[in-house]
């Protein structure tokens, strides 16, 4: 019996060993005030030897779009919901994201996961698995994981189970992430960039945090700077209106307090507490 175990682990090891793309179904709900408006994005979780990346399929395309654009010297301005990527590197994690006012931030996350492995059992996508539970980011989640696939990872920061997270929820069911489907990737993980050669900005936990307060606070900021530097002029907008610079900053920082209000329900719901 003791053989047979050993030969299954080294079977599955080496079958998960290969480049991996686990798709999972993202269910969020934006804003708490609105429960009813509940967005569904694709997530991918692209697994390899070195590193995992995870990171939004519709936001992949976009940028995929940008860089062709770019190459033929036309500018495409992407429109996506979910901005970041996460990155699992030698047991770091790092949040990727060109969002908040800056050119590209790579934020270090050292906080623990101290998950609790509890005894219930239930069958998630034709996978034995069990059940687990953590406090993290704010929130009370609840994961299923299974050892038939022995990779300690998941969806977005979350990893270190013994087996891959197939089902993630929060205890108000506004973030849930449920594993759809399982591809091989020949290549290690490759993701578009404008700006490959610039370095990212390196911040902290807490530097994010004063980063992230400081962009909810006044998001306009950067437009604002950019109008005072004369790089934002009086101009006609697409429907051939005349505008003036200071009408477009105003527009910008109206338009952006608006959405920044409905994106009251975030994943790091600890980030919003002041």
């Amino acid at each position: 019996m003791k053989i047979i175990i050993i030969l299954f682990l080294l079977y599955s090891q080496l079958i998960f060993s290969q480049n991996k793309r686990f798709i999972y179904e993202y269910s969020f709900i934006p804003d708490s005030t609105n429960r009813t408006h509940v967005v569904k994005e694709f997530m991918f979780l692209d697994i390899s030897d070195s590193r995992s990346l995870f990171y939004s399929q519709h936001k992949y395309n976009e940028d995929s779009i940008s860089v062709a654009e770019a190459e033929k010297g036309k500018f495409y301005i992407p429109n996506a919901d979910i901005l970041y990527k996460i990155e699992k590197k030698k047991n770091d994690i790092f949040f990727l994201t060109s969002d908040y006012g800056l050119d590209k931030i790579r934020v270090k996350d050292d906080r623990k996961m101290n998950w609790n492995i509890l005894p219930e059992r239930q069958k998630f996508f034709g996978y034995d698995t069990q059940k687990a539970s953590l406090d993290f980011v704010g929130r009370k989640w609840i994961a299923w994981f299974t050892l038939d696939i022995p990779i300690p990872d998941g969806p977005y920061k979350f990893h270190g189970l013994p087996g891959l997270i197939v089902k993630i929820e929060d205890g108000t069911k506004s973030h849930i992430y449920n594993l759809v489907e399982i591809k091989n990737i020949s290549d290690d993980i490759k993701y578009p960039e404008l700006n490959s050669k610039t370095k990212d900005i390196i911040l902290n936990e807490n530097k994010f945090r004063e980063l992230f307060q400081k962009y909810r606070n006044d998001p306009a900021a950067e437009t604002r700077q950019l109008y005072m530097q004369g790089k934002i002029i009086d101009q006609k907008d697409n429907l051939g209106n005349f505008r003036k610079g200071a009408e477009i900053v105003r527009d910008v920082d109206r338009l952006t307090k608006e959405r920044l209000k409905k994106d009251n329900n975030i994943i790091e719901i600890d980030l919003l507490k002041k």
